[in-house]
């Protein structure tokens, strides 16, 4: 078992070994973490990769933490040449601070459950939609229409002017990440924005969505007020769906606990999965008391 810096981690192998896992997660590509993480490394088995951990981590007042970075929802080993707790011990001779969440419901003590929302992609879809879901989809598509653009730029604009101010985790730097991330998962083919245009062609709404092997993630998306209550971004997913439907098996919505976002992704017949929330904190005493003390 061996910790190494992203500078030193053969790319190749790291985004080959993902790629052959059964669990699916989009998150821990190197692209991905390049674009979202501060500063990344991983631990990993041998030389073939057969096991590897994504490290991400932050370093704060001279200690370095393992954190989740913004726009990924959980970490995973991808393989089984050592557990969590094995890595736990080996990373904490550098790593004082762990904070990660994952699928499995008994990593640590004191986990925090969370939730996501999802579906399975399949003719049947539409049999589940609430009749507000539906009524609002007939509204949108006969005043939108919809298509793939290019540019995240656009879509990033938008959803600064209409999300990420309501938004207290999202400063402009998350910005940046996230057009740094919408980029590379486009470059890399895993990656694409479907837009809703109304008569006079105009961006009013839009949605990013990652592609893997079976399952679409979608990552942001934003609309116009007016747009929003002429049910786009209800259309936008309603083609969103019948765009991967028949080459993906899965849509996952990505979130939400926020209550009020939830209860829109469940209008579509949405299943939630679990999750959890892990901490565990090895930093020395000093550092605790000061950060309790800027609180």
């Amino acid at each position: 078992m061996e910790f190494i810096e992203r500078k030193n981690i053969d790319l190749e192998k790291w985004n080959r070994r993902i790629q052959a896992a059964e669990v699916e997660n989009i998150f821990c590509y190197s692209w991905y973490l390049d674009a979202v993480a501060e500063n990344w490394g991983a631990l990993v088995s041998d030389e073939n990769y057969s096991t590897i951990l994504p490290v991400p981590y932050t370093i704060k007042l001279g200690i370095k933490k393992f954190y989740q970075a913004p726009f990924t929802r959980e970490y995973d080993i991808f393989g089984t040449d050592f557990t969590w707790n094995e890595a736990f011990s080996f990373l904490s001779k550098k790593i004082r601070h762990f904070h990660f969440r994952n699928q499995a419901s008994s990593i640590l003590p004191g986990q925090l459950e969370r939730s996501h929302q999802f579906l399975h992609l399949n003719s049947e879809l539409e049999t589940k939609f609430h009749t507000n879901a539906k009524r609002l989809i007939k509204k949108g598509k006969d005043q939108f229409t919809f298509g793939l653009i290019d540019e995240p730029a656009f879509l990033i604009q938008l959803f600064k002017d209409t999300v990420a101010h309501k938004i207290d985790s999202i400063g402009e730097g998350d910005l940046i990440a996230l057009l740094r991330l919408m980029e590379a998962s486009k470059a890399s083919g895993q990656g694409e924005m479907i837009g809703v245009f109304d008569i006079s062609k105009n961006l009013v709404a839009g949605g990013f969505f990652l592609k893997d092997k079976s399952r679409i993630t979608y990552l942001k998306g934003a609309s116009t007020d007016e747009a929003k209550k002429s049910g786009a971004m209800f259309s936008l997913f309603d083609f969103a769906f019948k765009q991967y439907n028949g080459t993906y098996h899965y849509f996952d919505f990505g979130g939400s606990d926020v209550e009020n976002v939830a209860t829109f992704y469940k209008k579509f017949g949405t299943e939630d999965r679990k999750y959890y929330d892990y901490q565990l904190d090895l930093t020395p005493l000093w550092f605790r008391t000061l950060k309790k003390i800027k609180g």
